[in-house]
Parts: C-alpha cells; structure tokens; sequence
C-alpha cells in the first residue's frame, strides 16, 4: 500500500514524457541536486527550501511533508520520484 501522494508525482512524468510540461532550468537544478543528494526528508526539506516556484516543487511540497511523517519507506515506494527526477535532471 502507498504512502506518499505519488499520483502527482506520476502525472507529472506522464506530462514531462509527451512534452506537455517543460521544467525551468531552476527546475531541472533542484532534479539534478536531489538526485544526487538523496531521497530523504531533509534532503527534499532543504531542497524545496531554495526550490524556485513551479509544478515540480507543487509535485515535491506533498511528498516531503509524508516522507517527514512516516518512519520508513520502501525503495520501491521512491521509484516514481527517482524516475521524475531522472527524467527532468540535465544530462550529463
């Protein structure tokens, strides 16, 4: 059973994978920071604190705050948000 509100997070992959939604370069930074530091909740904490205003912070804002609340998470759990920040983090 999910706990996190990853529904958005899913949606917003769909959008960003048919060209529906473009990230900000602000945007495809903050993927590319928490892809690389860590899914955790201080990670996505610190992150969305300098986070610019947009549909991926939307998306992050949820899922932070229940990461925060519940006392563990499955890796599988985190796939859809690894894939979201996969996708929008600038290729190498």
């Amino acid at each position: 059973m999910t706990t996190l509100p990853l529904r958005d997070v899913e949606l917003l992959l769909a959008e960003y994978n048919i060209g529906a939604w473009t990230p900000t370069a602000s945007e495809r930074s903050l993927a590319e920071s928490l892809a690389f530091s860590g899914l955790s909740p201080s990670s996505l904490r610190a992150g969305l604190r300098q986070a610019p205003p947009g549909r991926l912070s939307d998306v992050l804002a949820p899922v932070t705050a229940a990461m925060e609340t519940t006392a563990v998470i499955p890796s599988e759990e985190l796939r859809p948000l690894r894939r979201l920040l996969d996708a929008v983090a600038p290729p190498p």
